[in-house]
């Protein structure tokens, strides 16, 4: 039904329209809406010759204000308040484009903004339980990305279909571990700051079994289950538990350094060279 001030069609007049109905030029009308349980459709056929033929345009061409273009509410709690469905081959389904300021002005805009609302709370007194970014999938896992995150040249964030993250790292490639951080151009590579419980360990590494077995602590010291120093060949500590191995050296060192010295091992021995260069066994082999 089409209520307005213009001129009604044949169709209109007669109050009853079988099919689609066809409005010659522009239709304007104060307001439009669909008789109950019929679905509502804006349809048109594009062509290869055909450029930009929309089903529908929403156009608001006031630039004052707080009016928008199109406005979805619903009230059913049972289904999405929109669908939306594509089926391109180099496109998004969804392609948004935010037309930016060169002076920098639109410094508080987002291409896109995810508000979560709960209705009936007041700030501070909890919030909605529902997950503002939502990625599933319903026929197996996807052989693309999940998650693409461009703008320096490299995948600045990047999660693959198979779970692996990557920082950094150069477009389209895959991480090399679960999580890969391509350092670039910055002083730090990852930075963890402390909180100010003492107790607390910024970092906390586990075994299969869950079982701590190296953690850097909230002073910074580092308490490991078993260490080994040298990393050629398989891990040794003579049956040991809490302990410290030193593998042999691979190349002994044979200058002088600088502000203390270096411990080693050389042929099962512990040796310890000074900034003088005298070598000292601590312990035979």
């Amino acid at each position: 039904m089409v209520a307005g001030t213009g001129p009604a069609s044949a169709a209109e007049e007669g109050a009853s329209a079988e099919g689609d109905v066809v409005f010659d030029g522009a239709v304007q009308a104060q307001s439009f809406r669909t008789a109950g349980g019929a679905t509502s459709t804006f349809r048109t056929t594009s062509t290869a010759t055909t450029t930009k033929l929309h089903a529908l345009v929403a156009y608001q061409d006031g630039v004052a204000g707080n009016g928008v273009a199109l406005n979805v509410i619903s009230d059913n709690p049972h289904d999405s308040a929109m669908y939306l469905s594509g089926t391109e081959k180099a496109r998004g389904t969804l392609k948004i484009t935010h037309r930016g300021y060169a002076d920098g002005s639109d410094g508080g805009a987002a291409a896109v903004s995810v508000y979560l609302e709960t209705t009936g709370a007041v700030d501070g007194a909890g919030g909605t339980a529902a997950q503002g970014i939502f990625v599933t999938q319903t026929t197996g896992p996807t052989k693309g990305n999940l998650i693409t995150l461009r703008n320096n040249g490299v995948d600045d964030f990047v999660v693959k279909g198979g779970g692996q993250v990557g920082v950094g790292i150069p477009i389209g490639a895959t991480p090399r571990g679960r999580v890969e951080i391509a350092q670039r151009d910055s002083l730090i590579g990852l930075l963890m700051q402390a909180n100010a419980v003492s107790e607390s360990r910024i970092a906390e590494f586990r075994d299969r079994a869950g079982v701590a077995k190296l953690r850097i602590l909230n002073s910074g010291a580092l308490a490991a289950h078993n260490a080994q120093f040298g990393v050629a060949g398989a891990e040794s500590y003579g049956g040991g538990d809490g302990v410290i191995g030193i593998r042999n050296a691979t190349v002994v060192p044979t200058g002088d350094p600088t502000n203390g010295g270096v411990l080693f091992a050389e042929g099962g021995a512990l040796k310890w060279r000074g900034s003088s260069g005298t070598v000292t066994t601590i312990a035979e082999a």
